[in-house]
């Protein structure tokens, strides 16, 4: 027999709280758990609901800093790129999978948006896969086994065509995602946004150095949408 949602969410919520003790972990869990059971529901997903799939209390943020104004660039693309073009000026989105990107691209061509760039940038072989860690933001390899032996260089450099302090926000909820870090931090503003989705693997960010003076950071941990799982996400804003 099935174990009951609540079970689960009970469970999944004990162990949030275990591993980071955070009084906004027990408040979203607490919030969002009839959100949580109604995303569940059959034909639910980020696409079709236009939302990014994240933790609820973590879009709930994004919409409160989201304005008309804003230049987006973003690794990985879905829900969160409908969520994006309707609401700020300019969005750019890096897709690493063909058949995804031919998808969404049908998708978007059908709406005749005009804010929206989309970049197709699959992985290629690297015969030097086997030397190189995925926690290196400089060698390029994901931890996902599906992609081993690829190297997603071309991909996380897709931001580099863009000017230093272009973007209001870089989202990074694909591929290599420290090398795609390391790659957004220059082209961000002064008060931009980087989001790291699931935060909680804490090889993404350990590369780095995000001083008090230079970054403020706010983790947003609970529940996410369409899934039993709970994550995090992090929004690093730039200060200077």
């Amino acid at each position: 027999m099935p174990i009951p949602d609540p079970f689960i969410y009970l469970k999944k919520t004990l162990r949030s709280l275990w591993n980071k003790p955070r009084l906004n972990t027990f408040i979203s869990s607490v919030r969002y758990y009839s959100d949580w059971r109604e995303h569940l529901a059959p034909g639910r997903n980020s696409v079709n609901d236009r939302s990014p799939w994240m933790s609820f209390s973590a879009v709930r943020f994004l919409k409160g800093i989201t304005r008309k104004d804003m230049r987006v660039f973003e690794y990985g693309s879905g829900g969160s790129t409908l969520f994006w073009i309707s609401r700020v000026q300019d969005v750019v989105s890096v897709e690493h999978d063909t058949s995804w990107y031919s998808n969404m691209k049908k998708q978007l061509d059908e709406q005749a948006i005009q804010n929206f760039k989309y970049i197709l940038a699959e992985p290629v072989n690297d015969p030097g896969f086997e030397k190189k860690r995925f926690e290196i933001p400089d060698d390029y390899v994901s931890a996902d086994p599906a992609y081993k032996g690829k190297n997603f260089e071309q991909y996380a450099k897709s931001i580099d065509s863009y000017p230093d302090n272009y973007f209001d926000v870089v989202v990074v909820d694909g591929r290599a995602r420290p090398s795609c870090i390391k790659h957004a931090i220059p082209k961000l503003k002064k008060n931009g946004y980087l989001i790291i989705d699931n935060s909680e693997r804490k090889y993404y960010l350990t590369p780095f150095t995000f001083l008090r003076n230079s970054w403020k950071i706010s983790k947003f941990a609970g529940p996410v949408p369409y899934t039993r799982d709970f994550s995090e996400t992090s929004f690093l804003k730039k200060l200077i």
